[in-house]
């Protein structure tokens, strides 16, 4: 879903900012989400496409309780892939949705550039979807 016209906006002014700080990123492609899926992606460890467990289901009851009860809150998540993948909270206010893509550009300049993460797959959203079709189709 793309994203809503003045998220789109800022976006594009964002990621201005970033390159003239001099940051070096993969393409970000956001999404806005919901909090309960919010609280899936995280509980599937940050991908949208797992294989079944019943320790993702378990991850996700305790996010969501956790969210319910005031006590925890996801912001965004950002997968270190190729292009990088960011989640953010519909629902934040427009200070928090612009502190939090400036804050996905930093992640994904460090997940390009950190010598740690060259050897990282930079398509594991695929893999992962590959590893959930293999495991469906055993089952």
């Amino acid at each position: 879903m793309p994203l809503p016209r003045y998220l789109a906006e800022l976006r594009e002014e964002i990621e201005v900012y970033a390159k003239d700080y001099g940051l070096d990123f993969f393409e970000v492609i956001f999404d806005v989400l919901p909090y309960n899926t919010i609280n899936m992606i995280a509980a599937y460890g940050g991908f949208p496409t797992r294989y079944p467990h019943w320790r993702f289901g378990m991850e996700y009851e305790q996010l969501s309780k956790s969210y319910t009860f005031g006590l925890s809150k996801i912001y965004e998540m950002v997968i270190n892939n190729d292009p990088s993948y960011a989640y953010l909270l519909e629902g934040n206010s427009i200070v928090e949705q612009k502190t939090v893509m400036a804050h996905v550009y930093g992640h994904s300049d460090f997940f390009k550039n950190n010598n740690f993460f060259q050897d990282t797959n930079r398509k594991m959203m695929n893999e992962m979807g590959n590893h959930a079709t293999r495991i469906r189709r055993y089952m």
